[in-house]
């Protein structure tokens, strides 16, 4: 294996796709579509409790990274059962070139191919940015964890594309891995949900169950008017203070999401959003957070990593008479904990090398055996 080689190969690739004319106009119906989607979020958006640029960066990432997925699986799922099809895959065997030289040489030709379309979509991005409200850091990270991704898938095609000998089983494969880490881990999770639900003596901060029965307001004497003072003393009296909160246990259904949470960092699209999540717009306003994707995604699979609390404090969403300070954002207080990206990446990662050895072993020279029909040259 030598980088001479990879680059050979990598450059034959590139030549031969620029040569046809599907490609380019694949990258411009691409450059339209991206284009066409930023501008209708930024007129959908373009509202100061929106936050345009967290929530045009947030919709024009996702939608990059899901046409990726329907684009980037066909740049290496038929590239080499396609060549042996040809008859073009035993000529480049004949040559000088390791199985090595080939294999990374077809995935870097991909890799290049796929980061050339998410280079068009970076002016767009840059309209996000400089409509405010988001960081140069986070974009910066949001997009190394995206062309890793693309790495990965592009990996997974090629797998696929040395283990089968027709080009449209290699594609069905490719496309039925990327749905299963995309809908599949979801569906999953959402599924197994109820199977770790159960019924549990649960801690409760908040009212008790017969608070509001035993602080029912007096019935009023029929033909006798209270006065504006009275009427104010009866609402307090019939409104719950964060003094009435006390500590009882009460028998609930608790879902103990921290033995599933390991499925949703499998998704890509969990993993690109939870690198770098929005932020809240201020601390005197948490909830004014607008259309933030991306910041939804990463604090559900870190409150579904922690699991239940210990406690429930229903005290801050059920008691506003009285209330010392306001209620903490459950998305902010979970976004404060360790991310879940670097797992998911990691598996990513490892299942992309992993494609990248069983591809350079399926294309070592001898073949013992091929399927039948198979072309050789």
């Amino acid at each position: 294996m030598s980088w001479h080689g990879i680059r050979t190969i990598a450059a034959l690739e590139l030549r031969q796709r620029v040569r046809t004319s599907r490609w380019p106009i694949v990258l411009a119906v691409w450059l339209v579509v991206i284009a066409l989607v930023t501008f209708l979020a930024y007129y959908a958006t373009n509202d100061p409790q929106l936050r345009s640029g967290q929530a045009m960066y947030d919709i024009v990432i996702f939608f990059v990274l899901g046409l990726a997925m329907l684009i980037v699986p066909s740049l290496t799922a038929t590239s080499v059962n396609g060549d042996r099809e040809h008859g073009v895959l035993a000529t480049l065997q004949t040559t000088l070139l390791t199985a090595w030289d080939i294999a990374l040489g077809k995935l870097l030709s991909a890799w290049v191919i796929a980061l050339t379309f998410l280079a068009t979509s970076l002016p767009f991005l840059a309209w996000a940015w400089f409509q405010g409200g988001i960081s140069a850091g986070r974009i910066v990270l949001s997009l190394v964890v995206l062309v890793l991704v693309l790495g990965a898938v592009c990996a997974f095609g090629l797998m696929f594309s040395t283990l089968t000998a027709r080009p449209v089983a290699s594609a069905v494969l490719t496309y039925l891995t990327i749905g299963a880490l995309v809908f599949g881990t979801t569906i999953g999770f959402g599924l197994s949900v109820f199977l770790v639900t159960q019924q549990e003596s649960q801690q409760v901060y908040g009212l008790p169950d017969n608070w509001y029965e035993l602080h029912q307001p007096p019935t009023p004497t029929p033909g006798t008017e209270l006065t504006p003072q009275q009427q104010d003393q009866l609402k307090l009296a019939t409104e719950p203070t964060t003094a009435d909160c006390t500590h009882f246990t009460r028998q609930q259904p608790v879902s103990h999401t921290e033995r599933i949470w390991w499925m949703l960092p499998l998704n890509p699209f969990v993993v690109v959003a939870d690198a770098a999540p929005s932020e809240p717009r201020s601390a005197a306003d948490p909830y004014a957070a607008g259309f933030t994707p991306m910041r939804w995604i990463s604090a559900g699979v870190r409150l579904a990593r922690k699991g239940p609390d210990s406690v429930v404090d229903e005290c801050q969403f059920r008691v506003a008479t009285g209330a010392v300070s306001a209620p903490a954002d459950p998305l902010s207080t979970a976004l404060k904990s360790p991310p879940v990206w670097p797992y998911g990446l990691g598996f990513l990662l490892l299942a992309g090398v992993g494609s990248v050895v069983v591809a350079g072993r399926r294309l070592r020279t001898p073949v013992r055996r091929l399927p039948n029909g198979t072309r050789i040259a």
